[in-house]
């Protein structure tokens, strides 16, 4: 399934799961082994894999198990600071977004 910005978080967090149920089936890994190698229980990892939510933190751990962590650069890309957007005195970029 394609994830588009008007799937139901309940859709996208499913094709998440799957996604990361085939990664780890084409490592050839049990639920098992992957979640010793994230730290995190079997159950967490089932239920991800089924779809249910989890936190970030289990994401990010199970990503790194799967050697897929640099994937997360495609879901946050890091923006570069121009010159422009920098502010005050001491050339800090902006931490605030203007009201209205």
């Amino acid at each position: 399934m394609k994830i588009r910005q008007t799937s139901r978080t309940g859709a996208i967090l499913e094709e998440l799961g799957h996604r990361v149920e085939r990664l780890r089936l084409k490592k050839n890994q049990t639920i098992a082994s992957l979640a010793d190698d994230a730290g995190v229980g079997t159950a967490t990892l089932q239920r991800m894999e089924a779809g249910e939510a989890v936190n970030l933190r289990t994401l990010i751990r199970v990503l790194r198990a799967l050697n897929r962590l640099s994937d997360l650069d495609h879901i946050v890309p890091d923006i570069e600071v121009s010159p422009f957007e920098i502010s005050g005195p001491r050339g800090t970029p902006r931490q605030r977004a203007s009201k209205g």
